[in-house]
């Protein structure tokens, strides 16, 4: 795909050859599954060394029979085949080696046959499949037994955080009407800050020192994109430009968020289950405003939330770093303020003045057609209309350029102590 493409990634499907071996893998498995009455082993037992061996045995002996039967075809690595298929029948099947790879950030899902990776920010195909959607249900089940949660019929959709600190969200059918879907976002190996993302191409120096001094200068940020976009990878690099001296506080739904600082508060909702109340992100921002906050970081604005964020992005809590979805700045704005007009109880057009003296730069994020994040603009706020901002500094497609234009508080922020260099507007 052409960069033109914007977020359209082009992966191209498995080769017959990936095809030809998951359909081994599943006649396989119809045999094995009953011989060794795996479905009445425990998930507790599944890793027993003795379980692993009589399996890998009677697989070895299914490759062979098939093969004097002349039902593998040459161009199928046996080795492969054999490993796939155990790790099918007591392991994380294909996920057990895209899992180890700590190279590889999130692995999607989008069918049995069909596995997206993410590495260094760019998105290519696996070259793996599942060999049946019941060998997905039984892999998921496995990935997420650790932390208590049981899928049935009526548990078909589970957004959770493992143990290991990766973030999961799949759906089973009947919820997933074309087939099961996976995506699993493993922990960072290390954090990312502004450096990382200039080293990976989603921006240059130029932007990286504005958005530095916008976190230095306490300076509202929203960052918006599409979901997968990669905004929460640049939100988590403007919260790792806090000054370690501040207490930082980051509220998600799910706690992802990897910060390059040794300490910070990080609080996530949690689902009542019928138990207890729900924990959702307006009681977790209450919550952290309680708590007195040097700085609040928000993670995926999604609810009524918004007007209680943007009360205190008002108030009390200036350097405030956000991200919502919103292909833009006015989308963004509009949304956030539609989300905070939940929470007031209507009086779009005031809120919509709030949210405009809040939030005073904007950060687009979008995931091209090659795979790369890139940041696309970064706008200054003046008005919640659309003759409401000034791109700063914007992506024309090849290169990031600065459009000439210096912020309006970019003045101010000499007298404040700052050290400024007005040559990277030009």
């Amino acid at each position: 795909a052409s960069v033109g493409d914007k977020r359209f990634v082009s992966i191209p499907d498995l080769n017959e050859n990936g095809k030809e071996l998951l359909r081994l893998q599943d006649s396989i498995l119809y045999r094995l599954v009953p011989q060794l009455r795996l479905d009445d082993v425990a998930l507790e037992q599944l890793g027993e060394e003795e379980l692993w061996q009589r399996a890998e045995s009677a697989i070895v002996d299914l490759v062979e029979s098939l093969e004097s039967e002349g039902g593998i075809p040459k161009t199928i690595d046996q080795d492969q085949l054999i490993k796939e298929t155990l790790n099918e029948a007591l392991g994380l099947g294909p996920l057990e080696d895209l899992l180890a790879d700590d190279t590889i950030e999130e692995i999607v899902v989008e069918g049995v046959d069909r596995i997206l990776i993410t590495k260094s920010g760019s998105v290519s195909g696996a070259g793996v499949g599942f060999s049946s959607e019941g060998v997905f249900r039984r892999v998921l089940q496995r990935l997420v037994a650790p932390t208590g949660v049981t899928l049935n019929e009526h548990s078909t959709f589970v957004d959770l955080r493992l143990l290991d600190g990766s973030k999961l969200a799949a759906a089973l059918s009947p919820v997933a009407a074309r087939g099961p879907c996976l995506t699993l976002r493993k922990p960072s190996g290390g954090a990312i800050d502004l450096r990382t993302l200039q080293t990976r191409g989603a921006l240059n120096a130029a932007m990286g020192t504005f958005l530095s001094l916008c976190v230095a200068a306490r300076k509202n940020v929203l960052v918006c994109g599409a979901p997968s976009s990669g905004k929460e990878a640049v939100l988590g690099a403007l919260a790792s430009e806090v000054a370690a001296g501040e207490r930082l506080i980051t509220v998600e739904e799910v706690s992802h968020l990897h910060l390059a600082r040794e300490r910070w508060t990080a609080l996530e909702c949690r689902p009542g289950l019928g138990v207890a109340p729900d924990v959702g992100l307006d009681e977790l921002i209450a919550g952290a405003l309680r708590m007195n906050p040097d700085r609040l970081v928000v993670a995926d604005v999604k609810g009524k939330e918004a007007f209680r964020l943007i009360q205190s992005m008002n108030a009390a809590c200036d350097g405030t770093l956000c991200s919502i979805s919103g292909e833009g700045s006015l989308e963004a704005l509009t949304r956030f303020s539609q989300l905070c007009s939940i929470g007031a109880g209507g009086h779009l057009p005031a809120v919509r003045e709030m949210v405009a003296s809040a939030v005073q730069v904007v950060i687009h994020v979008v995931r091209y057609g090659d795979g790369k994040v890139r940041i696309t603009s970064i706008d200054e706020v003046a008005a919640s209309t659309e003759k409401g901002f000034t791109t700063i500094f914007k992506f024309d497609g090849s290169s990031y350029v600065a459009t000439g234009v210096t912020p309006g508080f970019y003045a101010t922020l000499e007298e404040q102590g700052f050290t400024t260099d007005a040559s990277i507007f030009q």
